[in-house]
């Protein structure tokens, strides 16, 4: 992967935006754009360690394994009565 590295003021500019930052070719043309790590939210938010062990569990188990039509037939079926 290609790297470029901003100046400390360009730098500056990133950190204290609250969207993503426009970059530009010297034509005005947009080359992308960018987003500071600092404001994106925690990898796993409302999770606690607890539920994610459960979770990596479930995925660890031989099953049994339903498809997700097999689970909204279930729903379905269970709030029909």
């Amino acid at each position: 992967m290609t790297r470029i590295t901003l100046t400390p003021e360009q730098a500056e500019i990133v950190d204290a935006a609250v969207e993503p930052v426009r970059i530009c070719y010297p034509d005005g043309s947009i080359a992308g754009w960018v987003t500071s790590t600092i404001h994106l939210p925690p990898r796993n938010p409302g999770f606690t360690p607890e539920e994610v062990s459960e979770a990596e569990r479930g995925l660890n188990s031989r099953g049994p394994w339903l498809t997700t039509q097999e689970v909204l037939e279930s729903l379905r079926e269970s709030t029909r009565s």
